[in-house]
């Protein structure tokens, strides 16, 4: 009976750590400024789309990717694992949505509340590491900001 209890507990509380352990999932504006992903799960891991696309004027069309569609709601970052045993890093890939190159990637959240994106080839030494910044403001369904204010 004990054993039972103690089973049905573990199975309710989840994981250990798993309610604790952080997540880099919201709404994180790019390093440019241009643009707001959305992180949320995407089944054990986590998907990054976009969700918001500064434009300068309300006429301007909406970017396109590679293969001529709106870059609104493209799934551009996906993890496949957690590194280390730290609950704040995972490796994946990023893809460029206007060309559609992909690279490795490593997300890590930050002391500082940022997220750094890693992206490179082979190696992590040979990448690039960017600074997203939670996003604060709304986005909208047609994934239009304003030109003059994305934080806000």
């Amino acid at each position: 009976m004990r054993r039972l209890c103690a089973s049905a507990f573990l199975l309710l509380a989840g994981p250990a750590g798993a309610a604790s352990a952080p997540a880099p999932t919201g709404s994180w504006l790019t390093a440019n400024r241009q643009a707001v992903i959305q992180i949320s799960p995407c089944g054990a891991n986590f998907c990054g789309r976009i969700v918001g696309i500064i434009v300068r004027h309300a006429g301007d069309p909406m970017p396109m990717d590679w293969l001529g569609r709106p870059q609104c709601g493209f799934v551009m970052l996906r993890t496949t694992r957690r590194i280390g045993t730290e609950a704040t890093r995972w490796g994946g890939y990023v893809q460029d949505p206007r060309d559609g190159d992909s690279y490795d990637a490593i997300i890590a959240l930050r002391p500082d509340g940022r997220l750094g994106l890693r992206g490179y080839l082979g190696l992590p030494l040979f990448g690039q590491t960017q600074l997203w910044s939670p996003f604060t403001g709304r986005t909208f369904a047609d994934c239009r900001l304003p030109g003059n204010n994305p934080n806000g």
